[in-house]
């Protein structure tokens, strides 16, 4: 069978860097209508028919929405490819003994199906829509090993904008970066990454019947400028007068001219990965420094725990995060005990709404319980501040904080790292806040976020180095060489070390002395 597959000239593109086995790591991305989805589907097809036995997958976040966007287009394409199909298992079976796969993944659980499996290519449709842990445990599934022609490759569809709900969706900050600002971090550099820019005026269907109407061949219509074409999709072509016509700006920006940047209402704008995050292992934290705890709890609600401590000049560090749904409470108190080790802490700040409430099963307090599984030395949960306000000020301390580079989060942290970027304002109730936004397989939720502004608007003194300590550091830094002056300045700084810490004495006055008034 003769398969006849025609491409537009970026899908073309897209087939010329991928078939030339120089990228690994391919993005097709920008504006609604740019056919980022049927050409990713033709170029899977592609692949499948000149690599023999090799295995694709393309993936959506809901079956509806790979059902409606490719399984029904396939067959509206190609309908001599019906036999291939098999619907049980929701795959195409090639004569040359190929197989392209067509998945859902609604959840992280359903995810975890294909971590298994051996892909040469996967196709991830809308992937914006998935978390960045998401996008890079599939990758673990992208290899081959029954065809040593082919280099396994990802090919990422994704457009900027905002999701059904009004938030960003939680992977377009990370694809943003990895493809069309084209910064890739740490061991993200050892793959191949490149990026195709896609805009409706490069996809040729919307215009058709108004090239018809107007004489213009698909060759012409290819043939002019950028700007030409845009001009005649906006003016002449239903959807380009459908886009044009958005009334907010931020949203006709991203589907009409496929920009990127920062969407209407982002809370942190300020927010930087490179600026205010760090590995584990650059982040040294001293004995002396003091450290406390902060969560979110939840059951059915992720609960989530951070730790933070902070240095001696008001450095704050949050460097371990706790995030999970389901712990029962003595599970959630060994957890943070295991977190915490052998380390001592000075508080527990612990979201109100875990206080009051008894378990179902055993009828105990959940904060009792809690505490209880906790090892012994680790302060109790205390209630993190809920007073009328204190929303809105811990998310100023927080934004203060971040300008002020007085904040480093630990790449340990990647929920709340994931989240702070996703916050937008409450545009309705009130600006000043962050939305209110709970947890679900399409968003990640405030609950990190919401931990770590319990911890830090509830900060407590700043560290103190040990004396003995700090006279180590002044002479090292003092660059004395003659023994006789350094035991000299040594006793002077451990004066002024005492005088610091000594008690004031006020002189007493004399059991008969008083002071007379007259009126």
């Amino acid at each position: 069978m003769d398969l006849e597959i025609r491409l537009q000239p970026n899908q073309s593109e897209i087939w010329r860097r991928w078939d030339e086995q120089r990228y690994t790591r391919i993005g097709f991305g920008g504006a609604r209508g740019g056919s980022k989805s049927g050409g990713g589907r033709r170029l899977m097809l592609l692949r499948r028919l000149k690599y023999a036995k090799t295995t694709g997958l393309i993936l959506r976040r809901t079956y509806p929405e790979l059902y409606k966007s490719h399984i029904v287009k396939l067959f509206e394409e190609f309908p001599e490819i019906r036999s291939w199909w098999r619907e049980s298992s929701k795959e195409l079976q090639f004569p040359n003994g190929s197989r392209l796969f067509f998945g859902s993944a609604e959840t992280e659980k359903d995810l975890s199906g294909y971590y298994s499996a051996e892909f040469a290519d996967i196709m991830v449709d809308e992937a914006q829509e998935f978390s960045q842990n998401e996008l890079e445990r599939l990758s673990g599934s992208n290899r081959c090993t029954s065809d040593s022609q082919i280099t396994p490759g990802m090919l990422f569809t994704f457009m900027p904008g905002v999701s059904e709900t009004g938030l960003p969706p939680k992977g377009l900050d990370y694809l943003r970066r990895v493809f069309v600002n084209n910064q890739q971090r740490e061991a993200e550099a050892k793959q191949r990454w490149t990026f195709v820019q896609v805009f409706a005026w490069d996809n040729v269907e919307w215009a058709r019947k108004e090239l018809v109407r107007d004489g213009v061949s698909e060759e012409e219509f290819y043939g002019w400028t950028p700007e030409a074409r845009r001009e005649y999709f906006v003016k002449r072509t239903d959807f380009g007068a459908v886009l044009s016509a958005i009334t907010d700006n931020f949203l006709r920006e991203a589907w009409l001219d496929g920009k990127w940047g920062i969407f209407q209402g982002q809370y942190f704008t300020n927010f930087d990965y490179d600026r205010h995050t760090k590995p584990a292992e650059e982040i040294q934290l001293k004995p002396w420094w003091r450290r406390w705890i902060s969560g979110d709890w939840g059951h059915d609600h992720p609960a989530c725990i951070h730790l933070h401590a902070e240095d001696e000049k008001k450095h704050i560090y949050t460097y371990a995060e706790l995030w999970g749904r389901g712990f029962g409470e003595t599970e959630l108190g060994q957890r943070i005990g295991d977190m915490c080790g052998a380390n001592k802490f000075s508080e527990f700040w612990l979201s109100w709404d875990a206080f009051g409430k008894l378990n179902k099963t055993t009828r105990k307090s959940i904060v009792d319980m809690i505490g209880e599984a906790m090892p012994k030395g680790l302060p109790r949960p205390t209630p993190a501040d809920a007073s009328p306000g204190s929303r809105i000020s811990g998310w100023r301390l927080m934004h203060q904080l971040i300008d002020a580079n007085m904040w480093t989060i630990s790449r340990d942290c990647p929920k709340l790292i994931e989240c702070i970027p996703s916050l937008v304002r409450d545009m309705e109730r009130n600006t000043e806040d962050v939305l209110k936004v709970d947890w679900s397989t399409e968003q990640i939720g405030d609950d990190p976020a919401d931990s770590a502004r319990y911890g830090l608007q509830n900060l407590l003194a700043p560290a103190t180095e040990p004396p003995g300590l700090k006279l180590e550091r002044r002479a090292q830094e003092a660059g004395l060489t003659d023994p006789t002056s350094e035991m000299i300045w040594r006793s002077k700084w451990a004066a002024q070390e005492r005088k610091k810490t000594a008690p004031i004495h006020f002189a007493r006055r004399g059991l008969n002395h008083r002071k007379r008034a007259t009126y």
